[in-house]
């Protein structure tokens, strides 16, 4: 891959192991750190459709334990199809997302509770919890901000799930289900298909629909979730990933089937979508889909990247107030088809998943620009990724 300018794969591995605090695919996260966020241990979900074997991965980070140039692998764990992975917030439970579509002969996908151990980061099952009936082929999770409770996205049967956390990591039955209806213009709209949950400020909820074309606030409480509010996002583009700015004003949404990416005035008080104040097309040319996005942790900055085609990494200006997007740089073209991708918590890195060259690639930014990609490490087919801090 090449780049204006970038760091060797030793340095970046080196950086990489001093920055990758509170990463975590669908977490919003704080403002840039002043100095380094010190990381100990990553963590990588792979296998899902298609895919040969399936486990989370456990890499150890620390400067002074790396081997080679590469992430050092110090543990893997059976996993089915990890499509998300969340650490709780004192980084003592990691929780993973399976996205299959049976469990013990029943329809219905699982999540999993992981204890961490301190020393080493090897993981350790507490107990895996079916979700509820035909909630099949889960997408993606959120902790709620006081830890008791897991919010899950369902594609396959198109609902959420709420299940309550123990002390000890463990998940609980499920004891909260909110089923949606709806639908879209596309074939891959026949029914409502949430992707994707995250947090607000107050403890709500904000999850996007790509079935339906729909964002939602939903309020959590007693276990339960129900309706807040809904927007209507452009009808056909598919709402698959979403992102607050770091003033929780703004809220930045990738649409799947036109590889858009679109910003939507938040209320934070009222907890309230208030309208589209613009949207971008990501790709150049119309076989790119797919859109996978980032945001700087100040604000500053959004990168986007495509799962189909292999446009490279987009590096965005975001306008203060409006949150309009001006392109400043695409570095790598012709590099990796990246399917997620997200910011390290000083916002200093940049690293992309790759299920179709079968690794984990990162980018150093800074100064306006993004530098030259290197390979972290070979993985196939990875699907998510969490890191522990220090």
């Amino acid at each position: 891959m090449r780049g204006r300018s970038g760091w060797t794969r030793r340095e970046f591995v080196q950086m990489a192991g001093s920055s990758l605090g509170a990463m975590s695919f669908g977490m919003p996260l704080p403002v840039r750190a002043r100095g380094m966020v010190a990381t100990r241990f990553a963590y990588v979900g792979f296998g899902g459709r298609g895919a040969k074997e399936e486990g989370i991965a456990a890499f150890d980070l620390r400067g002074g334990d790396l081997r080679g140039e590469q992430w050092r692998q110090v543990g893997v764990v059976a996993s089915a199809a990890p499509s998300s992975l969340v650490l709780d917030g004192s980084e003592q439970f990691l929780y993973a997302v399976n996205e299959v579509d049976e469990y013990e002969g029943l329809p219905a996908g699982t999540v999993e509770a992981y204890a961490i151990d301190e020393a080493d980061g090897s993981l350790k099952l507490v107990n895996r919890q079916r979700l509820s009936l035909s909630a099949t082929a889960p997408r993606h999770a959120a902790v709620s901000p006081d830890g008791r409770a897991l919010v899950v996205a369902v594609h396959g049967g198109g609902a959420y799930n709420v299940l309550p956390l123990g002390k000890d990591g463990s998940v609980g039955p499920v004891s909260g289900i909110l089923k949606e209806i709806g639908s879209g213009l596309h074939h891959e709209q026949r029914s409502a298909h949430p992707q994707m949950v995250v947090f607000d400020r107050a403890g709500r909820v904000v999850s996007a629909d790509l079935g339906s074309d729909r964002l939602n606030v939903l309020k959590l409480d007693g276990g339960r979730l129900s309706i807040a509010g809904r927007h209507a996002a452009q009808a056909g583009y598919g709402p698959r990933q979403i992102a607050f700015h770091p003033d929780g004003r703004l809220l930045f949404v990738a649409n799947e089937l036109d590889a858009s990416v679109a910003c939507y005035g938040y209320d934070a008080s009222q907890g309230r979508i208030v309208g589209r104040l613009g949207q971008v097309a990501t790709a150049y040319s119309g076989n790119a889909g797919g859109v996978v996005m980032a945001v700087d942790p100040a604000g500053e900055f959004l990168y986007t990247a495509h799962r189909r085609g292999s446009g490279g990494v987009s590096m965005w200006r975001i306008a203060r107030g409006t949150g309009g997007l001006q392109r400043l740089q695409v570095a790598d073209e012709g590099g990796p088809r990246l399917h997620a991708m997200t910011m390290t918590a000083d916002g200093t890195s940049l690293i992309g998943l790759s299920r179709e060259d079968g690794g984990v690639f990162g980018w150093r930014v800074g100064n306006g620009q993004i530098g030259r990609g290197v390979q972290l490490t070979s993985l196939a087919a990875p699907m998510s990724v969490a890191a522990k801090s220090l």
